[in-house]
C-alpha cells in the first residue's frame, strides 16, 4: 500500500506504544529487517543507539560507524550548525509526535530529501527514555512535483515564466501595487529584426539568440522584478515600486546590455538590438491588459522610430 507520493504507507512507532515502553531494543530487532524505511533509536542524550536495513539503504551509512554517533550525525553541516538536531529533539520531546521533510546526509555527503516523524519514548513509568525516528526518501517525488511546476509555469526555452504564469504574477503584483498605492510598471520587449536572423542562421541560432536576450534580461533585473517571454521574440516585464522614469532608465540599460556583446554563435558571432515599450500605472483600477496594450502602443512607436530604442506610453 502506498501514500500519496507512491512512498509505502507509513510505519508508525505509535502502533507499538506497549512494546517501546516496555522493551525498546525488542522494537529495534523487530523492525531491524525493515528495507522500506529508515528506522533507528535515539537515547535520551541524543546518541543513535539502532539501526535498521532501511536507514543503512538509504544513508548508506553502516549501523557499526553510526550507532554510537550523536543524531546530528545524520544531518547536513548547514543545518549542525543552525542546531537543527538539537531543536527537533527538544520540540519532539515537548509535543511527542512531530512530523516534517528536510534534507539529510548520506555517507558521501551527498543530500537526499527525506519525510520524517519523530517520536518520543516512555518507559513503562513515564520516564523519558528516548526517541524513534521513522525517515522515508522523497527526493524523486519532489523532483517529479518540481519538474510538473516548471512544466506548467516556465517557458521550455529559455526557462522564464511563460504567459499564462506571467499573467498570474504579474496580475498579483498589480493587485499588490494597488493596495499600497505603489507605483509599477510594464515592459513591452521585442527583438528586431528577428525574422532576419532565422532566415540567415536558421532556427537553432534564433534559439539561441532567444536564450541570449532572455539571459540579458534576468541579469539586469532587480530580485523583485517579473520577467515573462509571452511568444515568438516577445518579452515583458513587470517593474515593481518603479515609477515611469525610473523603469525607462532601467529599460535604456537592458537595451544598452543586449546589444553590447554578441551573441556568442561558434561559426559567426552577431548582434542584435531590441526595442522596448514602457507604460505605469496611472490608475489603481487600471488591468493587466491596458497596462501591455499601453506598453504594446510605446513599443510600436520605438519600432516605427528606428528600432534600438525606448518609448514610454504617456497617458
Amino acid at each position: 500500500m502506498s501514500d500519496a507520493d507512491g512512498a509505502p504507507k507509513s510505519y508508525d512507532p505509535r502502533d507499538y506504544p506497549d512494546m517501546l515502553a516496555r522493551n525498546p531494543m525488542a522494537y529495534a530487532a523487530m523492525v531491524r529487517s525493515v528495507s522500506a524505511f529508515g528506522i533507528y533509536l535515539i537515547d535520551p542524550r541524543g546518541r543513535i543507539i539502532s539501526w535498521n536495513k532501511g536507514a543503512e539503504q538509504l544513508t548508506k551509512i553502516a549501523s557499526d560507524t553510526i550507532v554510537g554517533q550523536p543524531y546530528a550525525a545524520l544531518f547536513t553541516g548547514e543545518a549542525r550548525d543552525q542546531h537543527v538536531p538539537d531543536q527537533l529533539l527538544g520540540h519532539a520531546k515537548y509535543k511527542a509526535h512531530i512530523g516534517d521533510e528536510q534534507d539529510r546526509r548520506r555517507a558521501d555527503g551527498k543530500t537526499f530529501r527525506a519525510r520524517f516523524t519523530l517520536d518520543v519514548v516512555h518507559d513503562a513509568n513515564g520516564e523519558h527514555t528516548g526517541f524513534v525516528e521513522v525517515i522515508h526518501d522523497v527526493t524523486r517525488a519532489r523532483q517529479r512535483e518540481q519538474d510538473l511546476v516548471q512544466l506548467a509555469t516556465r517557458d521550455n526555452l529559455t526557462g522564464l515564466a511563460n504567459r499564462g504564469y506571467f499573467t498570474e504574477q504579474a496580475n498579483s503584483e498589480l493587485a499588490r501595487a494597488a493596495r499600497y498605492h505603489d507605483p509599477v510598471s510594464i515592459v513591452m520587449v521585442d527583438i528586431d529584426h528577428f525574422k532576419q536572423v532565422n532566415d540567415t542562421y536558421g532556427h537553432d541560432v534564433g534559439d539561441l539568440a532567444l536564450r541570449y536576450v532572455a539571459d540579458v534580461l534576468l541579469r539586469s533585473v532587480r530580485k523583485i522584478d517579473i520577467v515573462g517571454r509571452l511568444g515568438g521574440e516577445e518579452f515583458a516585464l513587470v517593474l515593481p515600486r518603479a515609477a515611469l522614469q525610473p523603469a525607462t532608465e532601467m529599460c535604456e540599460r537592458m537595451r544598452l546590455a543586449i546589444c553590447a556583446q554578441p551573441v556568442p554563435h561558434p561559426a559567426a558571432p552577431f548582434k542584435l538590438t531590441a526595442s522596448m515599450g514602457v507604460a505605469s500605472r496611472s490608475e489603481d483600477d487600471e488591468s493587466l491588459d491596458e497596462l501591455l496594450k499601453f506598453a504594446d502602443n510605446a513599443l510600436y512607436v520605438a519600432k516605427r522610430g528606428g528600432r534600438n530604442r525606448v518609448e514610454r506610453w504617456l497617458a
